[in-house]
């Protein structure tokens, strides 16, 4: 008997009672379809992490002050900003400045959110200037009242005017409009909202009582080293001040956010392994009472020629084809819930299905077949043929 007539007959077979193999499927269908819900959602997250990091890069460290046991709390200043620029394995480092407070134009008034940047920012994070000039190193030094403005707030501000050169009131202070800047997707890799407006820093420090919070800094992709220890000596400026400061790495986000969903991966596939060891349990019942059924049956074949591996060629057939067909129907509805859930949860479930994993879970389903088929296929190749034959 060749393997496409044994195909063949195990089609028959499970075609002749498709209830009874479709109740032993179901064990099958469901643990394939939890474990492909599953890696879909742990995949997702993992995906929207990294790619949430991927605009701005791992090589983004951003440093806090700290507590630490004698009680005394890191000062940022730019003149700690300034030594870690100096740093040679560092492309740029940016205090975050934000202020909100009421900003008025020619036209109308809005609460808006400024932000304190340095000369530099707008190259760092390609935030493109559509309009005027960015700001230079003289604003800067010369603590020039100028601002940039992006487009959806200067229509709010001067309507259709063109509020190049044009005052601005925010804050205490008036302010000339030097420029318009776009949106940067770099802002939203990481996760932050493009600002209304920007002021050069040390402007604001000066014009509004603003403490220094949080530094990012840009490391050069090519360093290999640790920096962290050599950034925060230098930010303290003393060795002995480091833990007065921390530092949070995206780099360690990334690995823990791999490890939390490697855990929550295993952990729901070990559930959903219990579903597939009832469902070939379920099969493996299915299978012992076909071979109960088809005694007589394996009893002519042999009598007739067919030999022991014939026959259990012939059972192994057909439990994979049950099991490959519970998996294929587990397959298709894991990846249609997959689908699902993110326009279910308003997108706060990500999920990302994988064709290789969609791969294995077939292949999977398969082997708890043939595991749990492998029994009955041995009771029925080891049937002697006149005992077979006797059987009522």
């Amino acid at each position: 008997m060749n393997l496409s007539e044994s195909v063949r007959i195990a089609r028959k077979n499970l075609s002749a009672n498709r209830m009874r193999s479709a109740l032993s499927m179901l064990g099958i269908v469901i643990g394939i379809a939890a474990a492909t819900v599953v890696t879909a959602v742990s995949n997702g997250i993992r995906l929207a992490v990294l790619e949430s990091l991927s605009d701005v890069g791992t090589n983004v460290l951003q440093i806090y002050p700290v507590t630490d046991e004698s009680g005394r709390t890191g000062t940022v200043d730019l003149d700690g900003i300034g030594r870690i620029e100096k740093l040679p394995f560092v492309e740029a480092a940016f205090p975050q400045v934000a202020y909100a407070g009421e900003a008025r134009g020619s036209v109308a008034g809005a609460q808006m959110n400024g932000r304190g940047i340095l000369a530099r920012f707008l190259e760092v994070y390609k935030i493109p200037v559509s309009a005027g000039r960015p700001f230079n190193e003289e604003d800067m030094r010369e603590r020039a009242f100028t601002c940039l403005l992006n487009a959806g707030s200067a229509r709010r501000l001067f309507g259709a005017a063109d509020p190049l050169g044009q005052p601005l009131r925010f804050g205490s202070a008036t302010y000339q409009v030097v420029g318009l800047v776009g949106n940067s997707r770099h802002l939203a890799g990481a996760e932050r909202a493009a600002d209304d407006l920007y002021l050069p820093l040390p402007t604001l420090l000066r014009q509004e009582s603003i403490p220094l919070s949080v530094v990012e800094v840009w490391v050069r992709k090519d360093y290999a080293a640790d920096p962290k220890p050599d950034i925060l000596a230098a930010l303290a400026g003393n060795p002995s001040d480091k833990s007065h400061f921390s530092i949070q790495d995206p780099q360690a986000l990334v690995d823990e956010v791999e490890r939390t969903s490697r855990k929550f991966r295993y952990t729901m596939l070990a559930l959903s392994a219990v579903a597939l060891i009832v469902g070939g349990i379920g099969i493996m019942n299915v299978m012992l009472i076909s071979v109960s059924e088809r005694t007589r049956e394996i009893g002519l074949r042999k009598a007739i020629g067919a030999s022991g591996k014939d026959i259990m060629l012939q059972f192994v057939v057909e439990v994979s084809l049950l099991s490959a067909v519970g998996g294929l129907g587990g397959v298709v509805l894991g990846v249609g819930a997959a689908k699902l859930a993110p326009q279910l949860t308003n997108g706060e479930m990500p999920t990302a299905v994988m064709p290789s994993a969609v791969a294995t879970a077939l292949l999977f389903s398969v082997l708890v077949g043939l595991v749990f088929g492998i029994y009955p296929a041995l009771k029925a190749s080891r049937l002697s043929p006149m005992e077979a034959l006797r059987n009522d």
